[in-house]
């Protein structure tokens, strides 16, 4: 893989993937698409000046991607850990894997998806992230207040998949 030189490494490589996994729910298929975008931004990252226009390139690329891909595949099943609990502790506690949250996070629609994946990036303002997703700030508060609704209802659901105790 050929990756931007020193000079044009934006920061927050892990942030960038976990951005991708969130919106494709899909480890695998995240990999794949911040190769496929870090190669692409060898050659187009020279062009931006500002480290916030180098993230911001790359978050709009990675969404663009991320966006096509999720039409054509659908979230892996997730995998939970129990723990067993000790004679002095309450009843046993089912702990979620973070794939488990990406997989809930991947059920919410768009643009609240991006929105709170980006809002969770911590690279931008909230003026920022209303340019890159062509909102206005208040559309894009509203939109934010309703992803956190939704992923907190996604959280609470049942959990059909789990093995039985």
């Amino acid at each position: 893989m050929q990756t931007p030189p020193p000079s044009h490494s934006p920061s927050g490589f892990a942030e960038l993937y976990r951005f991708a996994v969130l919106l494709t729910g899909q480890t695998r298929m995240a990999d794949q698409i911040l190769t496929d975008t870090l190669a692409e931004a060898a050659a187009h990252l020279d062009q931006v000046r500002s480290e916030t226009g180098r993230q911001a390139w790359l978050v709009q690329a990675i969404r663009e991607q991320c966006l096509k891909l999720n039409g054509t595949t659908a979230p892996a099943a997730p995998r939970l850990l129990r723990h067993e609990p000790s004679a002095n502790t309450e009843p046993a506690v089912l702990k979620i894997e973070a794939f488990l949250l990406a997989q809930r996070f991947h059920t919410l629609p768009e643009p609240e998806r991006s929105a709170l994946a980006i809002f969770y990036l911590d690279f931008f303002t909230i003026a920022e992230i209303a340019e890159l997703l062509k909102m206005n700030v208040e559309t894009l508060s509203d939109t934010l207040a309703s992803a956190r609704e939704l992923l907190a209802q996604a959280l609470r659901a049942p959990h059909d998949d789990l093995p039985p105790a």
